[in-house]
């Protein structure tokens, strides 16, 4: 067993990063541009922001890989740097000493008829190959996040297990909360859908985005009903307001860490953050439970 699932099994709780998106944006990354260009024209800011996160108390981080995937890579049109970037990003990660690098990997952004124009093949075809550059780079996880339709999810779970078999995968999803429990924007229950990853072997599932830390909370108590599996729970830091041209997210790091050290309290194994949280976030949160970072 690899270390990284050593320590998620058997605790304490992992200590993930938050936002990194938004950390770039407030370094001068224009809206709407890719963050994975900077990892190739600005190389030394993405470190800086993964060490600030180590440096708060952040076991892991997550390489800044998220739009990774060919199709997303193409609308920049840096398809054809799909390996070099993904390779070069998870060698930043490492640069900022962590005790663990987790390879991001977010969705295509395209959806299956009748929503959209996507088809399986071509999901498959590019998780199959930002896996297998991230297989090269060996970094210690990969972490397919902010899946909006299980089918997706399910496949990019199936194609980085074929083209990257020695490394875990975790993977997560974004729900909404209903009148009637959490449901993904295509209508995937939330204990159907955990089940579902389980069972197709993910090492460790949960939810990131979209909600704020209140209702996270209240999901990882239905996760963690829901399947016998590692949980990675990441909430953002509540809604984003607009002031101007710039986005505000209202949450505080201390109502968010009261909703985070919760989770951990249950068992949920991997806690971070997401859109609007930064280091502060997950400082608060690591006083709150009274931890330092522990080389390793």
């Amino acid at each position: 067993m690899s270390a990284f699932l050593e320590r998620l099994r058997g605790g304490p709780t992992l200590i993930l990063d938050g936002g990194l998106g938004s950390m770039l944006i407030a370094r001068g990354l224009a809206r709407g541009a890719a963050p994975e260009s900077w990892v190739l024209e600005r190389p030394h800011d993405v470190t800086a922001v993964h060490r600030a996160y180590v440096e708060a108390g952040s076991d892991a981080v997550h390489a800044c890989t998220f739009g990774g995937n060919p199709e997303r890579l193409g609308r920049y049109g840096l398809a054809d740097r799909c390996a070099e970037i993904n390779a070069a990003a998870v060698r930043l990660a490492r640069e900022a000493k962590p005790q663990f690098v987790i390879a991001d990997v977010g969705p295509t952004g395209e959806y299956l008829p009748p929503v959209g124009r996507a088809d399986r093949e071509e999901w498959r075809r590019g998780f199959e190959l930002q896996g297998t550059a991230l297989a090269a780079a060996a970094p210690d996880a990969l972490h397919v996040e902010t899946m909006t339709d299980l089918k997706e999810a399910l496949i990019a779970l199936e194609a980085l297990r074929a083209c990257a078999p020695g490394i875990p995968v975790l993977v997560s999803l974004t729900f909404e909360r209903k009148k009637r429990g959490f449901y993904t924007i295509m209508g995937d229950p939330i204990a159907k859908s955990l089940q579902a990853l389980a069972a197709a072997g993910a090492d460790a599932a949960g939810a990131n985005c979209s909600i704020a830390s209140g209702d996270m909370r209240a999901l990882a108590q239905e996760a963690r009903s829901a399947v016998d599996l590692p949980l990675v729970m990441q909430p953002n830091a509540g809604s984003p307001l607009m002031e101007g041209d710039k986005v505000r997210y209202a949450q505080t790091p201390e109502e968010y860490a009261d909703d985070a050290a919760a989770m951990a309290a249950i068992g949920i194994e991997a806690v971070g953050g997401c859109c609007g949280t930064d280091p502060q976030f997950i400082a608060e949160l690591c006083r709150r439970l009274g931890w330092r970072r522990q080389d390793g």
